[in-house]
């Protein structure tokens, strides 16, 4: 048991899951109505955003990759979370 307390890997999926439960509460908790909300939009994005970078970093292993991919997966993250962000926005 005390294994899985020593790895970082535990602590990088509690974080997620209690993330995942934050974007959940934040967009409506699950309720029927549907609204638009810009500010609630962006921040569900924005999470999302982060959990990819922890993915990408912790479960796929990128973070022990040379910095080439580090930068890569960094960049390709950024641009497409200001095509989102854009594409959203231009849509409102």
């Amino acid at each position: 048991m005390t294994a899985y307390l020593r790895n970082p890997l535990t602590y990088v999926w509690a974080f997620l899951t209690v993330i995942t439960v934050a974007s959940w509460w934040i967009s409506g908790g699950g309720h029927a109505e549907y609204r638009i909300n810009t500010a609630v939009t962006l921040s569900v994005l924005l999470i999302a955003a982060v959990k990819v970078q922890f993915v990408v970093s912790y479960f796929m292993e990128v973070r022990h990759a040379p910095v080439w991919l580090k930068r890569t997966t960094v960049a390709w993250l950024l641009v497409l979370f200001a095509l989102l962000v854009g594409f959203y926005l231009a849509g409102i």
